[in-house]
Formats: C-alpha cells, structure tokens, sequence
C-alpha cells in the first residue's frame, strides 16, 4: 500500500515539474506539493498558494530590513581616527 502511496506521490509530483516547464531545482517543492494533493493536506493546495505564501515571507523579510517589522540595529560609523559617537539608524537602500 505505502509503495503505491509513494508511486502516486512520484507521478504527480512528475506533472507538475512538467507543467511547470520542468525547471531545475525545484523537485522537493514539487513532491512537497504532490504529498500534500494526495494525502489531502491542505496547507498548500496549488502552486499559487506556494508563491503567495513565499511572497508574504518575502514582505515580513523586507520589512524587518528596513526596520519597519522589529527594531533596526543601531550601526556605529567609524573614520579609523578615534571613536566616534555617531549613529545611523534605520537608513533605507535603493
């Protein structure tokens, strides 16, 4: 039974690679995907949830960054002359 189980899981995972233009690097996503669709795990159902789900982290990641999630470290400038009590906090990139 498990072996079936197991097979079923490989196949799909399988169609989804090729659905997806077989991409590299991407094979335990899609046996993550297929385990899910076949054991009835609804975490993530399509791979739209997949991405969706990885562009929130994506937001809490860059909000944390730029100081907007938790508290931004403060960050000491030094010129190499002696100390200095200079702070910058929370500065924003490009």
């Amino acid at each position: 039974m498990a072996t079936d189980t197991n097979e079923k899981i490989r196949q799909r995972a399988y169609e989804i690679w090729e659905n997806e233009g077989r991409p590299d690097g991407a094979a335990d996503r899609h046996y993550a995907q297929a385990t899910d669709e076949l054991l009835g795990d609804d975490e993530h159902e399509t791979l739209q949830d997949l991405i969706d789900e990885d562009d929130r982290e994506d937001d809490v990641r860059s909000r944390t960054a730029r100081g907007l999630g938790h508290a931004t470290p403060a960050v000491g400038i030094t010129t190499g002359e002696g100390s200095t009590s200079s702070v910058v906090r929370g500065t924003e990139g490009p």
